[in-house]
């Protein structure tokens, strides 16, 4: 067994990552229940997080002479992790997104890389061992530090551009419906900030003299940590990897270019009218009791195209669409907590009777437009009687 590249620790994280690793990739990539192009991208992610964690695993126990033809590979895929995880969170935020051919140039160094390196992936298979051996032993790189600090710089660019988009949908959420679940948001901004720990640890490993071993601990803490959280995630919350709700439109679309030249036509009198005609509506019909209500849905009912309504609601009322329909939903609270017929109802049945879907939710937003809790405002009601 050769023990020359791992302490006992470094050990159990290349065990446990290549089997979270290789388990994580399978179920991305072929299981039925989540087939789709946004696990597919996160699937060959994980895999090429998962390669050099398996190629040291193999070397570990004397195995890697019958695979040496996979060596090499690992340091390609640094140029991959950036666009994959870039389009993981295209296909998770933005409604109808396709990979398209003019898409492929975000794979183009990744293409350049390999053609930089056949002439070491054309060399024996005993050859490619010694400079994995030389790797192990002294630290010594297959190409220049300076390119794979160009790598890693590449990759945290297109975390950033990821970082962007997810703001994106992040400010979009309260336009579109009125029940948002945190639970996508904020999965997006964890995978993000976890696949990038692994890139910050080889920047650091390139550009200091700092001891290879701590480095390559830190490396493999941050990898089975993000295997960990994901295998955790998949047990806990499934739904975050099907279908992702009230996703953003895309901007290259017929329907957004539409709304940007007819939103500057729609005069003073009109927002009026519209909104005169959606208050009504909706003090008449009560659609807030709905919890799961969305934009679209509303515009349906009220006969509103949806990017008129949004626009009314932003600039007649100055507010959004989640807060615009919570604010009925807490007025229609108070109004069943002062309610002596209503006295039997529990502070959570108000809440659903109302339109809320969630305890929390409702205690929250309730505070935040009458600076009370639910409690608070009935017993304050049943004094003043």
């Amino acid at each position: 067994m050769n023990v020359t590249i791992t302490n006992p620790i470094n050990l159990i994280l290349l065990i446990l990552g290549t089997y979270l690793g290789i388990k994580l990739t399978s179920f991305l990539i072929n299981k039925s229940a989540t087939k789709s192009s946004k696990n597919k991208y996160l699937g060959i992610l994980v895999f090429s997080q998962t390669l050099p964690i398996l190629l040291g695993c193999l070397y570990r126990f004397d195995c890697l002479g019958y695979f040496s033809h996979l060596i090499g590979w690992q340091t390609l895929f640094h140029f991959l992790i950036g666009p994959l995880a870039y389009f993981y969170v295209r296909t998770c935020t933005q409604k109808g997104f396709q990979f398209r051919p003019i898409l492929w140039l975000h794979f183009l160094p990744f293409l350049m890389d390999v053609c930089y390196n056949i002439p070491f992936f054309i060399m024996s298979g005993s050859e490619k061992l010694a400079f994995y051996e030389e790797f192990v032993q002294n630290g010594k790189l297959y190409s220049p530090p300076i390119f794979n600090l160009i790598k890693s710089i590449h990759g945290l660019a297109y975390f950033g551009l990821s970082l962007h988009l997810i703001q994106q949908y992040r400010k979009h959420l309260p336009n579109a419906a009125s029940s948002i679940d945190k639970g996508f948001h904020r999965w997006l901004l964890f995978f993000i900030f976890i696949v990038t720990f692994p890139i910050l640890a080889s920047i650091f490993y390139v550009s200091t003299d700092y001891d290879r071993s701590y480095t390559i601990l830190t490396w493999l803490i941050g990898v089975v940590t993000f295997f960990i959280s994901m295998d955790t995630v998949i047990l806990l919350k499934p739904e975050l990897f099907q279908t992702f709700p009230h996703q953003m439109l895309l901007p290259e679309s017929t329907e957004v270019q539409k709304q940007k030249y007819e939103n500057s036509k729609l005069q003073e009198d009109k927002k009026d009218q519209y909104l005169r005609k959606l208050k009504a509506f909706v003090e008449l019909e009560k659609p807030f009791q709905t919890p799961d209500l969305t934009l679209a849905q509303l515009s349906e009912k009220v006969k509103i195209p949806a990017h008129y309504l949004s626009q009314v609601i932003n600039e007649k009322l100055d507010t959004n669409f989640l807060d615009f329909i919570n604010g009925y939903r807490v007025k229609a609270a108070q109004e069943m907590l002062v309610d002596p017929k209503l006295d039997h109802y529990t502070i959570i049945s108000t809440a659903y009777e109302a339109g809320f879907s969630a305890k929390s939710t409702f205690y929250a937003v309730f505070k935040k437009h009458t600076g009370m809790t639910p409690s608070q405002y009935r017993k304050q009601a049943k004094i003043a009687a």
